[in-house]
């Protein structure tokens, strides 16, 4: 069962459930939880600390045996959320630059105009 293996994750570590909980910044009675198979879904900051610290997060889910993963410079939930702002915010950028070259390039096509690589405007023969 799942909670198995997040019992043995903890203990694979070497943590006890208040160490690890401190750690993850979770209550001992949210490990216990876990642990206890009280908890359909585990913490995602447990689940975090977890896999940061090398436990093979497919094992968590149970889809393999191997318990052991590599040890990550992972990003916290806040990190991931300000990247993919920022992601975000250039993509709507990226979309309004595109967009006004793609004009442009209609606009220099209609006046029969053309831009050489040194930004010279001459007329299309």
């Amino acid at each position: 069962m799942l909670k198995d293996r997040f019992k043995k994750a903890r203990e694979y570590l070497g943590f006890s459930q208040k160490a690890i909980a401190k750690k993850a910044g979770l209550t001992n009675g949210s490990i216990s939880r876990i642990e206890g198979g009280h908890s359909d879904n585990p913490n995602y900051s447990y689940v975090e600390y977890l896999v940061r610290n090398g436990v093979n997060y497919f094992y968590l889910i149970g889809e393999s045996e191997e318990i052991k993963g590599q040890k990550i410079d992972g990003i916290t939930r806040a990190e991931h959320e300000s990247l993919q702002q920022n992601f975000d915010d250039l993509e709507k950028n990226y979309q309004e630059l595109e967009n006004r070259y793609n004009l442009l390039e209609r606009v220099l096509q209609l006046l029969q105009i053309e831009v050489d690589e040194q930004g010279n405007v001459k007329q299309k023969k």
